[in-house]
């Protein structure tokens, strides 16, 4: 058992990782958490049963009781907080985006590594089953001719407004920590952009950062970084965003587009010559919607196309289960926070194909 530590109680928390954690009840304790809210936290605590809520992030890091922490916070904070956490003897499983800059993210991973606690970034699309059936599925990287990787969606808010509540602050986060959130994210953003940066850059960036990294993170468990990103289109004050990503001798395009035409096309489509794989991801915000892959063989005179799944198990389910058996049982760790510097690699190469443009 697990006695975990929530830092942040915000959407993401109430969502989806508390009502898994709930039912994952013969893993995990919900020993500890601390939002900056008061109103979230008691508000939140009371509901899910948590058994202490701190008032400071390094009070919640210093109880003897917790075992892990789960680092929830605003991005900008990700790595400061798991690296405190780390430093006092927690594991942490970190949502992603692990961090926003290059140098904070080396300053993670550094501690990490010479940790003896797990770090896990919660890259949650490479635990779905879909996907992984694809991973088990793929066709030699020789034989891949094309690759279509896609995030048109209409973003969380609408869909969970349909089914449930979200607990939001009554006025009660300290001034102090939104001009200090507010600086740093913009420091991390002009260390990655400049500080000349337009607008529609830096929300591209922030784009990919909070919703691309699920794609991007899954596209390069499959196939590896792309050689060089051979052009990338800003638009729409960069919430469209389409890049071709150079594999040498296939191109993968990544599409993305942020609209209010409620739809959630989040999947892959791998091409050989003679077979296609293919699967979609439901929005998290639905929970335990089915998730298949599609196997199309096509021959001379024949065609056929097999199904597997549908799955039902909650790709976040997969990852809690992943870290308990990390932290437990020492199993493998497949998304340490030192392999998200490809992904801010990445990021930041799409941008600079796109200024180029």
């Amino acid at each position: 058992m697990i006695r975990l530590g929530l830092l942040g109680l915000g959407e993401v928390a109430q969502l989806i990782h508390l009502p898994i954690l709930q039912r994952l009840g013969d893993l995990f304790t919900l020993a500890g958490a601390y939002d900056p809210s008061p109103s979230v936290s008691k508000a939140i605590g009371a509901r899910w049963g948590i058994e202490t809520l701190y008032e400071t992030p390094e009070a919640l890091f210093a109880a003897a009781d917790i075992d892990a922490v789960m680092v929830l916070s605003p991005d900008q904070f990700h790595g400061r907080h798991a690296r405190a956490a780390l430093e006092a003897g927690k594991h942490v499983l970190i949502e992603k985006p692990c961090c926003l800059a290059l140098d904070d993210l080396a300053a993670l991973a550094e501690v990490a590594e010479k940790s003896d606690k797990v770090a896990m970034v919660g890259y949650m699309r490479r635990f779905a089953p879909a996907f992984l059936a694809a991973k088990e599925n793929l066709p030699p990287a020789e034989e891949i001719t094309y690759v279509r990787v896609r995030d048109v969606i209409c973003e969380g808010p609408w869909y969970f407004n349909q089914t449930d509540t979200v607990v939001t602050p009554q006025n009660d986060l300290p001034a102090e920590l939104l001009s200090t959130g507010a600086a740093l994210r913009k420091a991390m953003l002009d260390s990655v952009l400049g500080d000349d940066a337009p607008t529609d850059l830096r929300t591209a960036y922030t784009v990919m950062t909070g919703l691309s990294s699920h794609s991007l993170s899954a596209m390069r468990d499959l196939f590896g970084p792309p050689k060089a990103v051979s052009a990338a289109s800003i638009k729409q004050g960069g919430t469209q965003i389409t890049a071709l990503l150079d594999y040498g001798h296939f191109t993968a395009i990544y599409e993305c587009m942020i609209g209010d035409v409620v739809r959630f096309e989040a999947g892959f489509e791998i091409n050989t010559r003679w077979k296609r794989l293919a699967f979609e991801y439901p929005t998290p915000y639905i929970r335990n919607l089915p998730m298949t892959l599609d196997i199309q063989t096509s021959t001379e005179t024949g065609n056929s196309i097999t199904r597997i799944g549908p799955f039902h198990q909650d790709p976040f389910d997969v990852e809690l289960r992943a870290f308990h058996a990390a932290v437990t049982q020492g199993g493998k760790n497949r998304t340490p926070p030192s392999e998200s510097a490809d992904d801010l690699a990445l990021f930041k190469a799409i941008i600079e194909a796109a200024r180029a443009a």
